[in-house]
């Protein structure tokens, strides 16, 4: 049996075919931020550089992130069932008295706060904003440095290396060292550049007036009145 066709010779599209690009849409490519310039940035493009992340510090900064949250978890849980209670020597009665102090939850709010910076942290990095991201490190590694200060150390110097980055962008154009130094290299020594600061600012000497031209003759002295004596 011949298959029906239309006027130009195609086969008809069936109903799966017809209905399958309406409800199985291709995902929309989602947008990945640039890689890192291998040029200076000009003043226009700088604030943009500093306030947002490139692909490179997203990397990063996801990773550290992932491994805050991941060994917060299982830190907090480990230290809150391995240490409930703990003995202290207190004075009662002016005597010595051993005693139990819970403090299992104290490590349960610590790894409460480490999870709440680290999902702020995840946030500011879907928007890409710098300051947060760095803050979120910031509070996470201080944080644990109570539990694990290694990590904690690795967070800190992370989030201070997201700053270094943006101070090169700020002052060179360029979160890249290489390119830092190059720039640092071409520039004139401070000295010379106060100098020229120092230059342009101030105003210049005040010239005193030029004599005027025009003669204007001196007006007469004015005659002194008398008054009569009575």
């Amino acid at each position: 049996m011949a298959s029906s066709s239309n006027g130009d010779g195609e086969r008809p599209l069936k109903l799966s075919e017809r209905l399958s690009p309406i409800f199985l849409r291709p995902a929309k490519p989602r947008e990945v931020p640039p890689e890192e310039p291998d040029r200076v940035l000009g003043p226009d493009e700088r604030r943009a550089a500093m306030s947002g992340l490139n692909a490179v510090e997203v990397k990063w900064a996801k990773a550290g992130l992932v491994l805050a949250a991941g060994l917060g978890i299982i830190l907090t849980l480990y230290l809150s069932s391995a240490h409930r209670t703990r003995t202290e020597t207190i004075i009662k009665h002016g005597k010595k008295v051993k005693d139990v102090v819970p403090i299992s939850g104290t490590w349960l709010l610590l790894g409460a706060i480490v999870l709440v910076f680290c999902g702020l942290g995840f946030l500011a990095l879907r928007r890409r904003k710098r300051s947060l991201v760095v803050f979120s490190f910031f509070v996470t590694g201080f944080s644990f440095t109570l539990i694990f200060a290694p990590l904690g150390f690795a967070l800190i110097l992370l989030g201070g290396w997201l700053l270094l980055r943006a101070y090169r962008i700020q002052k060179f154009g360029t979160a890249n060292a290489k390119l830092a130094a190059k720039q640092a290299a071409t520039r004139p020594p401070r000295r010379e550049r106060k100098q020229a600061v120092a230059t342009a600012s101030k105003p210049a000497a005040h010239k005193p007036p030029a004599a005027n031209k025009r003669y204007t003759p001196k007006a007469p002295p004015r005659k002194k009145i008398v008054k009569p004596s009575e």
